[in-house]
């Protein structure tokens, strides 16, 4: 038989029986839609938090506490060691080291003109705007005498500002912060979500105040912007916290220190690393769903065989070889998967296109990506499902005897 009897055989074969096909193929569909759905989305993320890491800039970098193992196996339970000590004595490192900042985050409630919402407060220092590069709309961010004199002002997030204030300025006036109130020195221009966190919708306040009101002694973060190259920038801010920290560590052991720092590079191939594990684990998950719909086919070809005996004994009586009947058979299988793997390629894009717009809605900046890894797979994967599954209902029905198939009938 040439391939068009055959193609043209199978498609005959499977209207006959188009609810069963149907239903068979289900299983395949929803496999691929899975495994696309799973990659798209994967694909997506890594896009969205690599964009987020480029606005952070190559030319800077960020101390964390902790030793360096940490990031192998990460723990809520991280010692915080950085303190503010550490970060006076690294912006007085020298001019390679023009842009220091230190970083706590809390949540409280924020009370102003009859509004009472939950806000995250990020306790900050001056170099804080020019590191991330943002800018003011109006005001001033935080000065030195603010850090110094543990001031008790605060600078607002652009949506916030405009969500408590409306089109008034809001320069001047005041809000609470739990129990304690806040002169607003300025207000930020829209900086959009950094790290899955929405900078418009925060209040800055100066370190050393959130440090005194909140009952903490140590910063989460140290950001810093160098102006010589980062491997030799992170060798001194290493040999500098050390010192700072009395870590008897001349052989540089990383995970002898209680801190350590992360430059853009580092981050990059720690999210590639996490988003490919991701990839691998969900895609792994859905593929079980492709080996149900890969039985489901196998048996659905030996119920076929079944109902065709007699079919298939009077074409091996009138010449038909063994070769013949298998290549019908597996073009049978092939097909149920061939078009369950198209539907499903269509139907888990779809899928991935929604659900990546239903993300961006809370969190804006994510970019819709079809994973043509997904696409290949997949209709890899569906071929290869329909010759594997297919072959032995379609060897059973090639090895029948002409005689005992007729016989049957």
């Amino acid at each position: 038989m040439t391939f068009s009897d055959l193609t043209q055989s199978a498609w005959q074969s499977l209207r006959r029986t188009r609810n069963r096909s149907l239903l068979t193929m289900l299983g395949i569909v929803i496999g691929i839609s899975a495994v696309i759905l799973a990659m798209s989305i994967g694909e997506a993320a890594q896009a969205f938090i690599l964009s987020q890491l480029s606005s952070f800039g190559p030319d800077k970098l960020i101390v964390h506490p902790g030793p360096k193992s940490i990031t192998d196996n990460p723990s809520p339970f991280v010692e915080m060691t950085l303190t503010y000590k550490d970060y006076k004595r690294l912006r007085k490192a020298g001019p390679w080291l023009p842009l220091v900042s230190a970083d706590l985050i809390q949540t409280d409630m924020l009370m102003a003109q009859g509004t009472n919402k939950n806000v995250t407060i990020v306790g900050t220092t001056p170099d804080e705007i020019e590191i991330g590069g943002y800018g003011m709309k109006s005001g001033f961010f935080l000065s030195d005498p603010d850090i110094e004199g543990h001031s008790r002002v605060a600078v607002l997030g652009y949506t916030l500002a405009e969500e408590i204030f409306g089109q008034n300025e809001a320069v001047g006036k005041s809000i609470k912060l739990g129990t304690n109130s806040y002169r607003i020195l300025g207000v930020m221009n829209k900086a959009g979500t950094q790290f899955f966190q929405n900078l418009d919708d925060m209040v800055y306040i100066p370190a050393t105040t959130m440090m005194d009101l909140y009952a903490k002694e140590h910063f989460e973060y140290i950001y810093a912007k160098t102006t010589i190259p980062l491997d030799e920038a992170q060798r001194r801010i290493e040999e500098i916290m050390r010192d700072l920290h009395n870590l008897d560590n001349p052989e540089g052991d990383l995970t002898k220190d209680d801190f350590f720092i992360m430059t853009q590079a580092d981050a990059v191939k720690t999210v590639n690393q996490i988003t490919s594990v991701l990839q691998i684990l969900l895609s792994s998950i859905a593929a079980i769903s492709l080996l149900v719909g890969g039985i489901g086919i196998m048996n659905i070809m030996f119920v076929s065989v079944t109902e065709r005996i007699s079919e298939i004994g009077l074409r091996k009586a009138i010449g038909a070889k063994f070769s013949d009947v298998l290549r019908q058979f597996l073009a049978e299988a092939t097909m149920l998967t061939v078009v369950g793997g198209l539907a499903g390629i269509i139907f888990g894009s779809l899928v991935a296109y929604i659900a990546i717009q239903i993300i961006n809605h809370y969190t804006p900046g994510w970019v819709y990506i079809v994973s043509w890894r997904g696409v290949l797979l997949g209709a890899g994967v569906s071929t290869a499902i329909g010759l594997l599954f297919g072959y032995l209902p379609a060897r059973k029905a090639a090895k029948l005897s002409p005689i005992e198939a007729l016989r049957a009938e």
